[in-house]
């Protein structure tokens, strides 16, 4: 067994790979040439992922005579400054020439243990009993930014932290948490936390217990999203209860409209349900589709008339739409039925204040046993602001 004895050691952590040096004299730290595994080319590829980590060392005889030779070194990573269990090891055979040596540990079987806490080194050549006391893993300065607890911090007018993964399957970014929240993103001006995706979600979150997201102060969520509000065509109420209108429900949510026994245009009513303001945000009416279909083409929807309440005496509102032109869907000619879509964009923002929507439809018959038939009403809502 050879008799080797290590001094003392500097260690230094520098991300993504670990180098370190053994001193025990005066003897300027000039890295001495050393042999790569023969494994280690796998990794040389620039989109590599390398879990090899460089170390440089100086190894002396145990009167501090700097050594020549090959030698069997292990490697081990520890959690603990003594004791313990190693969370991996790695054993390979160096090249020592005047003492200075430089290989590389493979950690691929610990790459996920080396996640910015604590770590320590242990050296063990040949025969020897392991060196004590381990070498403390230092970090580089910019190292420290990658602990656990550490802040970035910078005035910049771009982002702080890009983290871009082109072509992997797996997250750009994925944070768990046993407790609390997994990401935290406060902001005084703009989004705390801004998701943006060409396919998948732009931002994600899940939860076991707890809540998955959460707004946090005023409580805003804001989305350009489009929603859309139907309304069962079952729904419609005559305009008067003296009106002879006769409503008759299918079997699909939807109603045939017949006039009755009294002449002239019928009116009908849709009552809206829908919050004024969602998570913080006012609602936006910007489109409206109502599907029908008619038993010939002399029976049609004559007039439409989309209202805002802004009070309740009876001359308390605002006007979405009004159109009193006359649109015909004879069902023998389109037996899918037809679509009125129309674009609100006057006075189509709710409020906490000023919220119940009024829908009115008129229809002119050509008999008084003919129908129009109301299948349903699509209101299209956006809550960004």
């Amino acid at each position: 067994m050879k008799n080797i004895k290590r001094y003392s050691y500097l260690l230094a952590f520098i991300l993504p790979a670990l180098a370190i040096m053994l001193s025990g004299s005066q003897v300027p730290a000039a890295r001495a040439q050393g042999t790569l595994p023969p494994d280690r080319s796998e990794v040389l590829a620039p989109d590599a992922i390398s879990n090899y980590i460089p170390v440089q060392g100086r190894l002396t005889d145990s009167s501090g005579n700097p050594l020549d030779g090959t030698y069997n070194v292990i490697f081990r990573i520890y959690d603990v400054s003594s004791g313990g269990t190693a969370l991996c090891e790695y054993g390979i055979s160096v090249t020592v020439t005047n003492g200075l040596f430089s290989t590389y540990m493979n950690a691929s079987s610990c790459s996920d243990d080396i996640d910015g806490r604590q770590l320590y080194l242990g050296v063990q050549v040949e025969g020897d009993d392991e060196m004590t006391p381990r070498a403390y893993i230092d970090n580089v300065p910019y190292a420290w930014t990658l602990r656990p607890g550490a802040q970035i911090e910078a005035n910049l007018d771009e982002a702080l932290l890009t983290v871009y993964n082109p072509g992997g399957a797996g997250e750009a970014i994925w944070a768990s948490s046993l407790s609390g929240p997994g990401i935290y993103g406060a902001s005084l001006v703009a989004p705390g936390v801004h998701g943006n995706s060409l396919a998948g979600p732009g931002l994600y979150g899940e939860s076991l217990s707890g809540t998955a997201i959460a707004a946090g102060g005023t409580g805003i969520i804001t989305s350009t999203a489009e929603s859309y509000l139907w309304i069962s065509g079952s729904d419609v109420q005559p305009w008067s209860s003296t009106d002879s209108t006769v409503i008759t429900m299918d079997s699909t949510g939807g109603a045939y409209i017949e006039r009755g026994a009294d002449a002239g245009v019928k009116y009908v009513a849709l009552p809206v349900t829908i919050p004024g303001v969602l998570y913080g945000q006012e609602a936006k009416i910007t489109e409206i589709a109502i599907y029908f279909s008619a038993q010939t083409e002399f029976d049609a929807i004559t007039d439409v008339r989309v209202r805002r309440q802004v009070g309740t005496c009876p001359g308390c509102y605002v006007d979405l739409l009004h159109d009193d032109a006359d649109h015909s869907c004879e069902i023998g000619v389109d037996p899918d039925g037809c679509v009125l879509t129309y674009d609100l964009t006057t006075n189509n923002v709710l409020s906490e204040t000023s919220g119940v929507l009024h829908i009115g439809l008129g229809f002119f018959f050509s008999g008084d046993s003919t129908y129009v038939q109301v299948g349903g009403v699509r209101l299209t809502v956006e809550y960004d602001d």
